[in-house]
Parts: C-alpha cells; sequence; structure tokens
C-alpha cells in the first residue's frame, strides 16, 4: 500500500475514533443529567421526593440507628400564589431551600416532597432535630422577602418523629411526623413533636401513607 494511503486510512481511523470517543463523552453526560433529573427538584434544586423516600428506607434499615423526620409546611403559602402569582410562589419556594440548607446540620439531608412541603431528615437524635427545626423557623421567620414592593416573612410549620431502635418503616415515620405539623398548623405554627396521644394520625394514616409511597 502506498504510503499515502496509509497515511490517510490512519487518519480516517483516528478521526472515527476521535468521533467514537467524543459521542460516547455526550451520551455518559446526558445519561448523568437524567439520573440527576430523575432524583432532584427541577424548581429549588433539592433532592425530590423519590430520592428522599429512598434515603430514608436506606437510613431506616438499620435498626441500631436513630433517624428523625421532620416535615415542613409553609403557611399561607396558597395566599402568596393567589395574590402574587406562581412566579412568586417559585421565588419563595427557592429561598426556603436555600434557607433550609444554609441552617442544616451535619448528616441532614433537605428534600423537597411537593408544592411547599419540604423533608428533613437526620441522621442523629432528637435533640438535634430539635435544635434543627427551631433553626430553620428562626432563619425562615427573619429573612425578609420583598414581594412586589411588600416585605414578607416565611413562616411554617414543622412535625417532628424520631424512629428508635427496632423495626422501623418509612410511611410510619412519615405519618407521625406529618401528624405532629398538621398539629403544630392547627395550633398557628410552629415546631410540634409527635406523641401518641396526636388524635390526627388514626384519622390521616391511610392518606398519608398513600401519599409517602
Amino acid at each position: 500500500m502506498p504510503r499515502s494511503a496509509t497515511l490517510a486510512l490512519l487518519f480516517s481511523t483516528s478521526c472515527c475514533c476521535l468521533l467514537l470517543i467524543a459521542y460516547t463523552l455526550r451520551l455518559r453526560g446526558h445519561l448523568a443529567a437524567a439520573r440527576h433529573e430523575a432524583r432532584h427538584d427541577e424548581l429549588t434544586g433539592l433532592p425530590n421526593r423519590r430520592a428522599m423516600l429512598a434515603h430514608l428506607d436506606h437510613l431506616l434499615g438499620n435498626p441500631t440507628q436513630q433517624v428523625t423526620a421532620l416535615l415542613l409546611d409553609l403557611d399561607r403559602f396558597k395566599t402568596i400564589n393567589d395574590e402574587h402569582g406562581h412566579a412568586a410562589g417559585d421565588f419563595v419556594l427557592r429561598h426556603v431551600a436555600v434557607t433550609l440548607t444554609r441552617t442544616a446540620p451535619p448528616r441532614t439531608v433537605v428534600g423537597r416532597m411537593s408544592g411547599d412541603e419540604f423533608l428533613i431528615i437526620i441522621n442523629g437524635d432528637a435533640d438535634a432535630a430539635r435544635d434543627c427545626a427551631q433553626a430553620a423557623t428562626n432563619a425562615l421567620a427573619n429573612a425578609t422577602i420583598t414581594l412586589r414592593w411588600e416585605p414578607f416573612h416565611c413562616h411554617a410549620s414543622i412535625g417532628l418523629a424520631t424512629a428508635g431502635p427496632g423495626r422501623r418503616a418509612t410511611t410510619e415515620l412519615l405519618a407521625q411526623a406529618d401528624a405532629a405539623m398538621y398539629a403544630a398548623k392547627q395550633a398557628g405554627g410552629g415546631v410540634r413533636e409527635y406523641h401518641p396521644d396526636l388524635t390526627d394520625l388514626s384519622t390521616r394514616t391511610d392518606n398519608d401513607r398513600r401519599r409517602f409511597r
């Protein structure tokens, strides 16, 4: 084979290899992006419901590990959407996401479940969870958001539930946190810790188990 033909063949082969490498890297990039989108909330960038439930399942799989769930629901969020529009509501949700992430202690994961409902999972004892809940409440209330030249302070209702040693179920823990959060909202906001005496759990558990699957 003439030398010029050999060089041409080598050049053509090299180009094909480079194109194949570039195509492979592009596919890997698309795959990584798809995986990220599947587990993260598009609006806030936080882990989404699927990722949070998977993480909670993983932690609860260790029966000796204490895990606490904080379920947070914004107060008067529907009013924000109704009076200022959904763009303002989205702005508030992004602000809440940043605030919760900044105030979260180590070994904590913050995610958005849906709408104006956020979940904080703490791999630690209840004392750390109480401190986290109070810090989140204070940070949200102290930060001023301007909506159409009107100052606005975020207030939230937070339900706290801790899974102790032994058999633990994700749906049960979240239903307890939801019952405590609902009790907090009924009381006008703030933080409420789950206790078996909360009557809301008996009437809300079935619905909540479907919500948290």
